[in-house]
């Protein structure tokens, strides 16, 4: 890395909510709201389809299960629906992890994995913020 590159937080990249489906969500925020919705998003890999709700600056990832062995789902059937996770926008991930894991900050993905829109992602353990599950965020088209 060299002397110039920026580490660190930018701002809020977006705040995942899960929800049982996403057509009551879609329309409610589309139609009722008059946000835009963009998606869905199928996610195969993780059984997960998702919405992205753009209400000016913020972002809302709306998240569904497809498939009963996903996390998601998990959470749907013990009625663990709404606010899942905040995401934080990032420069220079790979660096941030590191200083984070020298410090002895439990993170959930010591090795980032590719993300929607392009994105590089990883995730601190709910431990190490006081309950809340944090996802850091580089990169993307947004």
């Amino acid at each position: 890395m060299n002397a110039g590159t920026k580490v660190g937080v930018r701002g809020c990249a977006h705040v995942g909510i899960i929800v049982p489906e996403l057509a009551t969500a879609a329309a409610l925020f589309r139609d009722r709201l008059g946000l835009t919705v963009e998606g869905p998003h199928a996610e195969p890999e993780l059984g997960l389809e998702i919405l992205w709700v753009h209400a000016g600056e913020t972002v809302l990832e709306l998240i569904a299960p497809t498939s009963i062995e996903s996390r998601a789902a998990a959470a749907v059937a013990h009625g663990e629906v709404g606010v899942h996770h905040v995401a934080l926008a990032v420069d220079g991930l790979d660096a941030l992890l590191s200083a984070l894991a020298a410090a002895g900050v439990p993170i959930r993905d010591a090795t980032p994995r590719q993300g929607a829109h392009g994105t590089r992602v990883a995730f601190l353990e709910p431990a190490a913020t006081g309950g809340a599950l944090i996802e850091l965020v580089e990169g993307g088209e947004r």
